[in-house]
């Protein structure tokens, strides 16, 4: 859980920064602080992607067991079965595609 600061924790650090810093250096360093954050930010991202990316393949391998159980029951009948292949095969057309994500 992150920290809740209020209005006089955040003028208490803002002039322990200018105290220590400086005020001359002051703009660079909080640029830099910027940037780190956000790629601290991306990074984290990415990780929940990767995540969310791994979820997909599960439902999707799941999915997979359930159908092949079904066939080796008999359950589905010819127009079922091709409508999964059909699904089947946009399921893998869009999972094998390269992603547009950098």
């Amino acid at each position: 859980m992150l920290p809740s600061f209020g209005f006089g924790e955040m003028v208490v650090i803002a002039l322990l920064a200018v105290i220590v810093v400086g005020p001359k250096d002051l703009p660079k360093v909080m640029r830099s602080l910027g940037g780190f954050m956000a790629r601290l930010r991306q990074m984290g991202q990415e990780f929940r992607d990767a995540f969310d990316e791994m979820d997909a393949d599960d439902e999707i391998k799941s999915l997979r067991a359930e159908i092949a159980q079904m066939k080796s029951l008999g359950f589905l009948d010819e127009e079922l079965d091709s409508d999964i292949r059909d699904l089947n095969t946009e399921l893998r057309d869009t999972t094998d595609r390269p992603s547009d994500k950098t």
